[in-house]
């Protein structure tokens, strides 16, 4: 059995409609208008759900037409446009449509493009529905008739269907183009006549706007109708022949039958059945219990992958393995074995039968398939030695470097990782590049880090100074080479005896001394560099932030402090600029004072 997603909300592309949301039964010019008894149901219903809402006057206006424009918004919020499971459609639809669309004025380039993607919407009729002088105007009822058969994928049923009788009498006011498409709305029970003729035949006066009491009405009965759902599963064969195509779908296997209408897409470009292969990971689109799309929108790249078997599949020659994440069982993915896949178990060739439930396995992936399936130990460990610890993302990444000089990233586990360093407890925030570091994983993330470090001093003098949002960097001359070391955050820094000095009080050509722990500067002690009161050369950086510009002068870069006292002069332009927009690379000219230890500006002049 499928497990459907059915679209909650689907319908709330009305808010457009109107502004609040007010019980059917308070809307007063439904209530007292015998006219709309008819719809009073329809209305409730869609009030009480919030998909219609009401005026701020406590009016529903169910007389009041819907535009075209409206009516497209509708459509495509019907088919999932603002559903999480088809961001990435829509994502390709954009980009896809966007120079078609571009040739007109609307505010809606999302749900267009995404009715373009689905086939709902063909490019040449554009200038129909959201042309200047056609998007604001009235919906026809003849064309929901087209749109609403069309969002159903009836479309190629109804047209092998051309020449069906018409029921009603006023047939000729049908455009032929439309008259089947009429019909079928009729026999779905979404749209019936406009009442008798003075000759006691019923009509469904084609070329009448419809109105939103109309709508309620055609809302109510494509809720059940449409049936929207999506299933993401892999590839295991596709039959043009016999219009099938077979997804296996939490390791079963689903043969779901296609038609001319089906669209097939490859990182959102349409595409023909051929073009889906084997392994490939795809989302199936049910619309009215027909598939209306298939997409592969993520092709796999050629990688390693760990997970936790669910299940295993051999059947009619196709191996499959469902997958999940070993840190979160409801993420499952399903893979297909490349013809000829090597599976390894303890460490030796084996066969595809001893893989079982609950094995950790690596699976390596080539053209989308899998070519080697090894059963792996739970635990494992790693050994070297650490160059950074990046909490910037969504998990933490450990790089190490092992013996071999191998740079590898470790993801931590996200619920915890116990962490010692120099044989006492700590924290992830304690270790520091250059760490001698043993890790354990669990199911490939870390959950133990053991962390040891050897403590040295050296001596040089600056050669350049970075501040960064990841800190700072010094770049010591030592003998005849320049080493590059970062900057602790907890540094204790002390300039000509003065303890509580920062890392903004260093100098380019200050000779220092260094505590090392790893290799990160903990310590430094700095001899005081006379500042200067006027400095001419290139600017290296800028730091708005803190105030700071860096210059370089006879390559030796000085930092100078500006204030909000502070004058930057363009001499090109004779205006004065923010710290912010000073260009890198420009050449200035600056006068200040030296009364604090250090350069800061009264003057810049950009040259």
């Amino acid at each position: 059995m499928f497990n459907k997603k059915i679209l909650s909300g689907i319908l709330s592309a009305v808010m457009l409609f109107s502004t609040v949301s007010v019980a059917a039964a308070s809307f007063s010019d439904v209530e007292n208008d015998p006219t709309v008894a008819w719809a009073v149901p329809y209305i409730n219903e869609m009030s009480e759900k919030g998909y219609i809402k009401g005026y701020e006057d406590g009016t529903f206006k169910p007389n009041n037409t819907i535009s075209k424009t409206e009516a497209l918004i509708l459509l495509s919020r019907m088919i999932g446009v603002n559903d999480d499971s088809f961001a990435d459609s829509v994502e390709f639809a954009v980009d896809e449509y966007s120079a078609t669309l571009s040739k007109y004025s609307t505010n809606y380039a999302k749900e267009i493009s995404f009715l373009l993607y689905a086939g709902i919407l063909d490019e040449d009729e554009l200038d129909t529905y959201i042309s200047n002088s056609n998007k604001n105007s009235a919906l026809k009822r003849y064309e929901a008739a087209i749109l609403l058969t069309k969002l159903l994928g009836a479309e190629e049923e109804v047209e092998t269907n051309a020449f069906v009788s018409s029921s009603y009498a006023d047939t000729v006011e049908i455009p032929d183009s439309a008259r089947a498409y009429v019909e079928y709305v009729k026999e779905q029970g979404i749209m019936q006549g406009m009442g008798n003729n003075a000759a006691g035949s019923p009509i469904f006066s084609p070329n009448t706007s419809v109105t939103r009491s109309q709508m309620a009405k055609m809302l109510c009965c494509l809720i059940d109708i449409i049936d929207l759902s999506t299933e993401v599963g892999t590839v295991v064969s596709t039959d043009s022949f016999n219009e099938t195509i077979t997804v296996t779908i939490n390791g079963n296997d689903i043969v779901n039958n296609i038609s001319d209408a089906t669209k097939y897409k490859i990182n959102g470009s349409d595409v023909t059945l051929a073009k889906l292969k084997k392994g490939m990971h795809v989302k199936v689109t049910y619309i009215a219990g027909k598939v209306a799309m298939i997409e592969n929108q993520a092709t796999i790249e050629d990688t390693v992958l760990y997970g936790v078997v669910v299940s295993t599949k051999d059947s009619a020659g196709t191996q499959t393995v469902v997958i999940a994440d070993a840190n979160d069982t409801a993420k499952k993915e399903t893979y297909i074995l490349a013809d000829g896949a090597k599976i390894r178990v303890s460490g030796a060739i084996d066969l595809f039968s001893k893989v079982k439930a609950n094995d950790y396995v690596a699976l390596t992936i080539e053209d989308g398939l899998v070519a080697v399936l090894e059963v792996v130990e739970k635990t494992t460990s790693a050994y070297g030695t650490l160059i950074a610890v990046d909490a910037s993302g969504t998990y933490t990444i450990l790089s190490v470097k092992d013996a071999g000089g191998n740079i590898k990233d470790y993801e931590v586990a996200a619920d915890g990782v116990q962490v010692s360093r120099n044989s006492l407890s700590a924290s992830l925030g304690d270790l520091m590049s250059g760490d001698t570091v043993s890790l354990r994983m669990t199911y490939n993330k870390v959950t133990k880090v053991q962390a040891s470090s050897q403590k040295k001093n050296n001596s040089g003098s600056i050669n350049f100074i970075t501040h960064s949002v990841n800190g700072t960097t010094l770049g010591i001359t030592i003998g005849d080479e320049v080493k590059e070391y970062k900057v602790n955050k907890s540094v204790k820094v002390i300039v000509d005896s003065f303890e509580n000095a920062t890392v903004y009080d260093l100098r380019p050509g200050t000779d220092i001394e260094i505590s090392l722990e790893s290799q990160e500067i903990i310590r430094i002690e700095a001899a005081s560099q006379v500042a200067k009161t006027q400095l001419s050369g290139l600017v290296k950086s800028i730091n708005a932030t803190y105030g700071l510009m860096i210059v370089e002068e006879g390559g030796v870069e000085y930092n100078v402090f500006v204030n909000s006292n502070t004058k930057i002069i363009d001499s090109v332009t004779g205006r004065t600029v923010l710290l912010k927009n000073v260009e890198k690379n420009r050449t200035v000219s600056v006068t200040g004072s030296n009364a604090s230890g250090v350069l800061e500006a009264s003057v810049i002049v950009l040259q």
